[in-house]
């Protein structure tokens, strides 16, 4: 299936409503300096720290356990392309070492995780950390440390509208970009005249909403029927289906992460609300685990949308090398969504440390990362940096869960940061 032409023109004007006055404003800079604390080395040559002569050691945290411990599998995958690189001679002739904490999704022990990184193993930069809420919770300190902060788990706005010098690219597709792309699939495409929002109720969940409240007054004849909000630990959600019920939606869109996701289609489904399409963004669905959260009965026909290509999808080197490997290093976990962004994440990251070369202070290692233009070396469809776009991916498709599987529908949509529009490729 393939979406209107009218992407072609897609404006994403309203993207970020959300954050105005903050698209207005001048990039921001840490006020620390960005040339960390130094240290001598066996050959008398000083490094940032976290760097030998033999190794970098970077940090990541996340949930390796609690509501969120789905999203583990991006730190299990960075960790096999980890193994992979060193095994292979590293990057310049130095290893990588991960030092991974379990945050259990919670801002504060994300915030302490990060402070214990920096200043007590003194990592080189903070690599494919993963959660919104947790991340943002450390935004200040990332700003005031000027620590690279690279592939951020996230694809929330506030981390590149306006850019920040140190804090470059998200993981995963920017939440407003794919809200108003899986709003137009599901007007133009399902057909749908009447939407029923469901959301988490923090910063993962509120920007996808607001943006379809802003963008929906687009599109003739089309209205919001009922809005419903949850939290990341709500599992109870039989009120919140009985209320979409009754507002009686041609399509349900929501916007969370995985669990309430498959909580609410769960309850939805046992009341009989099995044929309504059921649209969710990509952090909250773009999973093979799905099937096992929610019942493959229940999972099946989830539209959603991914920025990696799926795995027997594509010839490509890096997602082969990907199968093989972490298939091999973790033959329980999946092969699609969550890690594939971990490990694509990593793949960056190693890429802008070949271009540093021997200079690896944190400045050179932030102009290393600008010299990738559409750069087609990861997994992801396409790199890019720049010192006005900290995005780094920008490329999307639909896809729809099928038969145990994560199936594309759609050919990949680009976002243009500079000029907010979107084009379809052929």
């Amino acid at each position: 299936m393939k979406l209107s032409k009218r992407l072609l023109l897609l404006v994403v004007s309203v993207l970020f409503v959300v954050l105005l006055g903050a698209c207005n404003s001048k990039e921001q800079v840490s006020s620390h300096s960005s040339s960390p604390g130094t240290a001598s080395t066996e050959s008398g040559k000083e490094y940032p720290q976290g760097v030998t002569d033999k190794e970098i050691v970077i940090g990541m945290t996340g949930p390796q356990s609690g509501p969120t411990a789905i999203y583990d599998s991006a730190r299990k995958a960075a960790e096999s392309y980890i193994k992979y690189v060193n095994e292979n001679g590293g990057v310049n002739g130095r290893t990588i070492k991960l030092i991974a904490y379990d945050d259990q999704g919670q801002p504060a022990k994300a915030t302490q995780a990060v402070k214990r990184l920096v200043e007590q193993d003194k990592v080189y930069a903070l690599v494919g950390s993963i959660g919104t809420v947790s991340n943002l919770a450390s935004l200040d300190y990332f700003k005031e440390k000027g620590i690279p902060t690279v592939m951020v788990g996230s694809g929330s706005s506030k981390f590149v509208q306006p850019s920040i010098k140190n804090v470059l690219g998200l993981g995963v597709i920017n939440y407003a970009v794919e809200a108003n792309i899986l709003l137009e699939y599901t007007v133009k495409e399902l057909g749908a005249k009447k939407i029923a929002i469901a959301y988490q109720n923090d910063d993962l969940g509120k920007e996808g909403y607001e943006t379809v409240k802003n963008s929906i007054g687009q599109y003739d004849g089309v209205e919001i029927v009922q809005e419903v909000n949850f939290l990341t630990t709500d599992v109870e959600f039989s009120s919140h289906a009985q209320k979409i019920q009754k507002s009686n939606p041609d399509a349900i869109l929501v916007f969370s992460s995985p669990n309430p996701v498959a909580n609410l289609k769960k309850d939805l489904y046992k009341i009989g609300m099995k044929d309504i399409p059921f649209v969710v963004n990509s952090v909250g669905a773009n999973d093979t685990k799905m099937f096992d959260l929610a019942g493959a009965d229940v999972w099946e026909g989830t539209i959603s949308a991914a920025s990696i290509p799926m795995p027997g999808s594509s010839d490509d080197e890096s997602l082969q090398l990907f199968v093989e490997r972490f298939g091999k290093d973790y033959p329980n976990e999946p092969l699609v969504g969550v890690s594939q962004s971990g490990w694509g994440q990593v793949e960056v990251f190693v890429e802008a440390l070949k271009l540093a070369g021997d200079d690896l202070s944190w400045d050179n290692l932030i102009n290393s990362l600008y010299k990738l233009d559409k750069w087609k070396g990861s997994m992801y469809a396409g790199v890019s940096f720049s010192p006005e776009n900290h995005y780094g991916s920008t490329s999307l498709f639909i896809t729809e869960a099928k038969d145990g599987k994560i199936n594309p529908i759609s050919n990949i949509m680009t976002y243009d940061p500079a000029t907010k529009t979107v084009t379809v490729e052929e």
